[in-house]
């Protein structure tokens, strides 16, 4: 029997531990796959490069250090940000809705809800980032260019560099976090409305829960095949609507074998990419789970 379940809150700790650790043993996995074409390139280049042979190397040693960390520290960051925030969210905005059936199958998603709380949330994220990230990148630019120019000229022009500065600044930390508004409200809805419209014929999202408390439950294990399956079918869908565009800048240049082509690899490279990523992301948290827990729900 399918029940409506809104998720009122997420326990920030084990969610930001699983979500970090994911992070991290997906960058030691991205870390060893580059490791290997770095070596497979070493071990082609002739004995003249002996160089470059040595730089590879130490590449190769540094991405196997700093993929993992990075992946880690980052996503304890903003894993940490994204429950912090939805917790804070859902008595003003509601939170996410999911029809659950027999507590097993995720067979429906109701658009408005997922849309609102995701955009909000994002929009929120994106907001605090460009406090930081736009005033960087406005002295950046400004730095580079005064290097263009001669020192008299960069003098008189400090002022008019200034102000379109921080009219720079102005835009960014405004605009882009508008931007994510409305372009995560869109895909989500769209996405949402495909899984609702997919789960029927394919199957939904299947996931066993542990009760920990009144209302409070423990993912205990995702099924991947099924949460890859659909996930990667839902992004494949969604990633060649939004490819639609490109085709048409193809055939209007007169290059229609070019589109064509760029679409058919594009969706199939989406489809493939997803379907292994979302699997492997489902194993490494079931295995995960027995070592440092499982993301803790709230649902009502």
């Amino acid at each position: 029997m399918e029940e409506l379940k809104e998720i009122k809150s997420v326990a920030i700790v084990p969610y930001t531990l699983m979500s970090s650790s994911i992070s991290a043993v997906l960058g030691l996995i991205y870390a060893l796959i580059l490791v290997l074409i770095l070596g497979v390139v070493a071990v082609i280049l002739p004995s003249e490069a002996s160089i470059i042979t040595s730089i590879l190397m130490t590449l190769s040693i540094a991405l196997i250090i700093i993929l993992p960390v990075g992946g880690f520290l980052i996503s304890i960051l903003s894993s940490f940000l994204t429950a912090f925030i939805y917790n804070l969210l859902v008595p003003r905005i509601g939170g996410i809705k999911v029809g659950i059936l027999d507590m097993e199958e995720i067979i429906s998603i109701p658009v408005i809800p997922a849309s609102l709380m995701l955009s909000v949330l994002y929009t929120i994220i994106t907001f605090l980032i460009m406090l930081i990230v736009a005033p960087i990148m406005v002295l950046a630019l400004q730095g580079a260019a005064l290097a263009t120019i001669s020192t008299s000229t960069a003098v008189a022009g400090v002022g008019g560099l200034g102000a379109l500065g921080v009219l720079g600044i102005i835009i960014m930390i405004i605009g882009v976090p508008i931007v994510m508004l409305i372009s995560t409200f869109i895909s989500t809805a769209i996405m949402t409305l495909l899984y609702n419209f997919l789960t029927p014929r394919m199957g939904g999202i299947k996931l066993k829960f542990d009760s920990i408390g009144e209302n409070s439950f423990e993912i205990k294990k995702i099924a991947p095949i099924p949460v890859a399956l659909i996930g990667a079918v839902v992004l494949t869908i969604v990633n060649f609507i939004f490819s639609l565009p490109s085709l048409v800048i193809y055939f209007a240049s007169s290059n229609p074998w070019g589109g064509i082509g760029y679409l058919l690899g594009n969706t199939l490279g989406t489809l493939v990419f997803t379907f292994i990523i979302y699997a492997i992301m489902a194993l490494i948290y079931n295995y995960l789970r027995k070592v440092v827990g499982g993301v803790e729900l709230e649902l009502e």
